[in-house]
């Protein structure tokens, strides 16, 4: 199951709002969103926030193998 979580502290009906996005159990990574952008721009800055960790995991990896 893939899911993205409205995990901000104080919810509202507008502004910016802190998601997490899962698959399963795991969690994947979170980003910010401006609630009154709708659920097209929700779905796409969770996609670009999971290719970035994406990112990040590959250039750890490479990282560690450069040393």
């Amino acid at each position: 199951m893939i899911a993205i979580v409205n995990v901000d502290p104080n919810p509202r009906i507008a502004g910016e709002h802190l998601y997490e996005l899962r698959i399963n159990k795991e969690l994947i990574t979170t980003f910010a969103h401006n609630r009154e952008e709708g659920l097209a721009v929700l779905l796409l800055k969770a996609s670009e926030a999971a290719d970035m960790e994406k990112m990040s995991q590959i250039a750890a990896i490479l990282s560690e193998v450069t040393k």
